[in-house]
């Protein structure tokens, strides 16, 4: 499966973005008068509007190049969607997306926005433990994972996405800590976690992940979304105007079947 590329240090699309969801129902009459509506789940769609300025040769040849390999809106390639916590059930750890291992987790804890959404994570084994989930997302792009973290006492937490590594001091204050970069070359996912260490106990809220060099402002999640395997350009032409020396220009459209 072909991924939607990346451009500059590990973005998706420049500023402004479109982004029209819809949805379709399917309306039956009887004689009687009397109309039998139920949903068309098959037919849900995203439209995506992407515009792009002053995009270097190389930039614009990966965009480009998709497209040709795509042969227009003929077939589909996994577009990741720019705005999106990529993260399923941030807030619930309990969920089958995420894999604790051997950790022991408590909900109900207090969280740097007032409320008590964030998690107590404990590792009470004899080795380091992971709190992990492993997301369909290119291990050649630029991704952030990100965390708000904090623990009683003071020591330092392992932020991980397949063999990047960073480590990060914490203490009784909540921190934003986060890694950065690309996971491993050629996979088609990529695994985020966090390293507990034996007989550690850290505070953790607000987990994410966006296809960017760093972290935004978090976004709560339910079931994973914003991966979307089943995309297409909706034309057939691809018009780019070159504004410069090696820079060029254009708009494209994008269909991702939900």
């Amino acid at each position: 499966m072909s991924f939607y590329p990346q451009i500059g240090p590990g973005t998706i699309t420049q500023f402004p973005i479109g982004r029209t969801r819809k949805w379709r129902v399917i309306t039956s009459v009887l004689e009687s008068g009397e109309q039998i509506v139920l949903p068309d789940t098959a037919a849900g769609q995203i439209e995506w509007g992407l515009s792009y300025v002053d995009l270097s040769d190389a930039e614009t040849a990966l965009v480009s190049g998709l497209f040709t390999a795509s042969q227009g809106g003929f077939a589909s390639f996994t577009f990741i969607d720019p705005l999106a916590n990529l993260l399923g059930w941030s807030e619930d750890l309990s969920q089958l997306g995420w894999q604790a291992g051997l950790l022991t987790l408590a909900n109900g804890i207090a969280d740097p926005l007032g409320t008590e959404r964030a998690w107590a994570v404990s590792n009470g084994s004899p080795g380091t433990q992971q709190l992990a989930q492993t997301l369909g997302v290119s291990g050649d792009y630029v991704v952030c994972f990100s965390a708000y973290v904090r623990s009683n006492v003071a020591g330092a937490i392992t932020m991980g996405r397949d063999g990047t590594q960073t480590m990060a001091a914490i203490g009784p204050q909540w921190t934003r800590v986060y890694v950065s970069g690309t996971g491993t070359a050629g996979a088609g996912q990529s695994t985020f976690a966090i390293s507990i260490t034996a007989g550690q106990s850290v505070d953790v809220f607000g987990m994410q992940v966006e296809v960017q060099p760093y972290p935004s402002l978090y976004r709560v999640t339910g079931s994973a979304l914003g991966i979307y395997q089943e995309t297409y350009f909706e034309n057939d032409e691809l018009m780019v105007t070159a504004t410069d020396v090696g820079l060029s220009s254009f708009s494209i459209k994008l269909i991702s079947r939900v």
